[in-house]
Formats: structure tokens, C-alpha cells, sequence
């Protein structure tokens, strides 16, 4: 059985907000940076420097919490060489990374407060490889 062609209109208007006071939605800063419980606004910080200059930092933060209830800052990492930004992608930690080599920073992922898989991060790349 076909549904009555009404349906598809009244659900669009339903999600559109219906009838408002004719103003336009307010508009957000796409460079604004709120802070909440969550994900906490904190200034970036130096963990290492490489030999051959690059520098690795802790950039952006969000809360984690434990299974007692405990919470924790857990951070993610930014490789900086020559004024270019590198993210690292989807591994944030709550433990300082450490040199391996010239080219490679060891970490481990954290979720909920404990760390997890240990990956090496190319220094160049700032890809992350898990290696257990």
C-alpha cells in the first residue's frame, strides 16, 4: 500500500520548523571555538621536538570517564614542521608520546580513560600505524 502523498509534505514541514518569526537562523563564527563539559578548550602544548626540528603537540582535548566514574583529560596530537600542521588522526592519548626515531613517535590510544593499542606515528606523514 502507497502512502498518501500529504505524508512526505507534512513531515518536511515538521523537520523545517514550521512557521517561525520570519528572522533568519542566527549564525555562528566559523572561527569560534566553544568549550564545553565535553570537549574542553585548552592551549596547545610542546610534548617533543624532533632531531631534525619537527615538533609534536598536544592540540584540541576532550573528557573521558572511567568505569568508577573518574573522568580524565585525553588529548590529541598535532606535528608541526616548517609552519605546517599535520593532525593526527583519531588517536588521542592522555600520555606524553615518545621518540622512537628520527621519523617515527610512539603512543598509545586512550578511550574512557585507559590506553589501549600502542601505534607508531610517521613523522612526516602523521599517519598512525597500530602495532599492538
Amino acid at each position: 500500500m502507497r502512502p498518501p502523498a500529504l505524508v512526505p509534505l507534512l513531515a518536511l514541514v515538521a523537520c523545517s520548523g514550521g512557521a517561525g518569526d520570519g528572522a533568519p537562523p542566527a549564525q555562528v563564527a566559523l572561527d569560534s571555538t566553544s568549550s564545553s563539559a565535553q570537549f574542553p578548550t585548552l592551549p596547545d602544548s610542546l610534548v617533543l621536538t624532533t632531531p631534525d626540528g619537527t615538533q609534536l603537540f598536544f592540540s584540541g582535548a576532550r573528557v573521558g570517564t572511567d568505569s568508577l566514574g573518574r573522568s580524565c583529560i585525553e588529548r590529541g596530537l598535532v606535528l608541526v614542521r616548517d609552519g605546517t600542521r599535520k593532525i593526527v588522526p583519531l588517536l588521542m592519548t592522555g600520555a606524553a608520546p615518545t621518540l622512537v626515531s628520527d621519523t617515527i613517535i610512539r603512543a598509545r590510544i586512550w578511550l574512557n580513560c585507559r590506553p589501549g593499542n600502542t601505534y607508531e606515528v610517521n613523522v612526516r606523514t602523521a599517519i598512525p600505524t597500530r602495532i599492538r
